[in-house]
C-alpha cells in the first residue's frame, strides 16, 4: 500500500455507524443489535464528536459496510468459524447511516465490503486519495465494532503513516469487555485513545 499521509490536516471517520449493526436487527449473527443496550450514551457521544468537528470545519468521512460474495472474500471462512449465523450472514444490508450519524452536505461516504477501510478494493482507493486530496495526516476514528472494523481500519492507517485517535466513548462492541480490552491493548502503542468528553481532543487537530 502507498503511504499517502503526507499531509498535516485532520479528519474525523465514521465507520459503520448504521441501522444494520447498530439500531437494527445484527445480520452478522442473526440477532437484535446489543450496541445500544451496551452502549446508550453512544448516540449522544457521537452527535457531540460530529458537531464539534464540524464546527471546527474539521472533514468527516462516512464509512459503512455492505458485504456481497464475490467481494467479500472472507466470508466464506466466516461461515466455518460461525457455522449457526447460516451461510448469507452479512448480506443484504442496506448501508443506511444512523440519524445521529448520517452525513451532512458534501461529506463523503465510501462503502466497502470488508472489515478493513484501507482493505476494500477499489473503495480504498478512492478513500486513500480523498484523504490525500484533504492533506490529511491524523485520523480521528468512531465506530462498530471496536475489536473489529474500527481497529483494522486504525491499524491500517497507522501503517500507512496516519497518526490514530480513536475515540472510545464514540465506539461500541458486543460487550463493555471486549470494548475496553481492544482499547486497552493498544492504546500507546501505535493508536491513541481519547473521548468526546475531553474538553482537549481537538486542542492539536488541525483542519
Amino acid at each position: 500500500m502507498e503511504t499517502l499521509a503526507a499531509g498535516s490536516g485532520s479528519a474525523v471517520m465514521i465507520i459503520d455507524l448504521q441501522v444494520d449493526y447498530v439500531s437494527g436487527g445484527d445480520l452478522i449473527e442473526g440477532q437484535t443489535s446489543p450496541l445500544l443496550q451496551e452502549f446508550p450514551d453512544l448516540p449522544t457521544n457521537v452527535a457531540a464528536l460530529l458537531a464539534r468537528a464540524r464546527e471546527k470545519n474539521i472533514p468527516v468521512i462516512h464509512i459503512r459496510e455492505r458485504d456481497c460474495h464475490n467481494k467479500s472474500v472472507w466470508l466464506p471462512w466466516w461461515d466455518k468459524l460461525h457455522p449457526r449465523s447460516g451461510p448469507n450472514c452479512g448480506l443484504g444490508v442496506e448501508a443506511v447511516a444512523e440519524p445521529w450519524s448520517k452525513e451532512e452536505g458534501e461529506e463523503a461516504v465510501f462503502i466497502k465490503h470488508t472489515y478493513d477501510a484501507f482493505q476494500s478494493g477499489e473503495v480504498s482507493i478512492h478513500l486513500q486519495e480523498h484523504l490525500k486530496s484533504l492533506g490529511v495526516k491524523r485520523i480521528y476514528m468512531a465506530g462498530c465494532l471496536t475489536k473489529a472494523c474500527v481497529m483494522f481500519t486504525a491499524n491500517s492507517a497507522f501503517t500507512l503513516g496516519y497518526e490514530v485517535v480513536v475515540v472510545g466513548d464514540c465506539c461500541a462492541d458486543r460487550t463493555r469487555q471486549h470494548h475496553q480490552a481492544a482499547l486497552d491493548l493498544y492504546d500507546g502503542y501505535h493508536i491513541r485513545v481519547d473521548n468526546v468528553s475531553s474538553p482537549q481532543l481537538f486542542d492539536d487537530a488541525t483542519s
